[in-house]
């Protein structure tokens, strides 16, 4: 159908590129943003490690949430550590540039996938796990946010007199999208429910925003 006279042809507007590892690292938190941190760090995620290199968990939906959680399928990615001051567990970060509409399809697969992973084993570093995943309300954070909370059984060599301590490996996941970056933060506890600080994923949040519509 051609345009009536006079009319403006309708035009799609140009695809936005996805940020670069660059400009992620120069919106990462550092340890200015963090007070009474004992080291924060903000390293770009090199092509090859970006895919998992472990089998697939028992479940699924929960394979599918970990893969999106992974940013496999990202453009760019930067990673963080966080060393909080009097605790020995580090928290971290994950942020995650993506072309076209690649943030919103990893997010959907968090979200569609998390009402279905409930508990699953698989293997990591340490070898054999079994985990339980349980979601957890969160405030309204950029343009879409979810969390979780999974918990780990962890045999420990030293304790009791039976000499096998049962410890839980306690991690919350706080996940949030701003346009074509999403930002996955995580902190460790043990037999502890930690939270991340909300105050640094608003920070971040501003920045992810701030980078997009420079």
């Amino acid at each position: 159908m051609s345009n009536s006279p006079g009319a403006t042809p309708v035009t799609s507007a140009a695809p936005v590129p996805p940020l670069s590892a660059q400009v992620l690292k120069s919106i990462a938190l550092t340890g200015d943003d963090v007070p009474g941190n004992r080291g924060v760090s903000a390293d770009e995620r090199p092509d090859m490690d970006s895919k998992s290199t472990f089998p697939p968990v028992s479940d699924s939906s929960c394979e599918k949430l970990l893969d999106a959680l992974g940013a496999g399928d990202a453009s760019a990615v930067v990673d963080q550590v966080f060393n909080w001051k009097g605790s020995i567990w580090a928290g971290g970060a994950t942020l995650a540039s993506y072309a076209g509409t690649g943030a919103e399809t990893a997010f959907a697969q968090v979200r569609t996938s998390l009402p279905e992973c409930h508990d699953y084993t698989g293997v990591g570093f340490t070898g054999k796990y079994t985990a339980h995943l349980a979601p957890e309300s969160i405030p309204r954070l950029g343009d879409e946010s979810i969390a979780f909370r999974t918990t780990v059984p962890v045999k420990q060599g030293s304790g009791l007199r039976s000499g096998r301590r049962v410890s839980v490996r306690n991690e919350q996941h706080i996940l949030v999208r701003v346009g074509g970056v999403t930002a996955h933060f995580t902190m460790l506890d043990m037999d502890h429910e930690d939270h991340f600080p909300l105050a640094l994923v608003r920070k971040e949040v501003a920045r992810m925003t701030q980078a997009q519509h420079r």
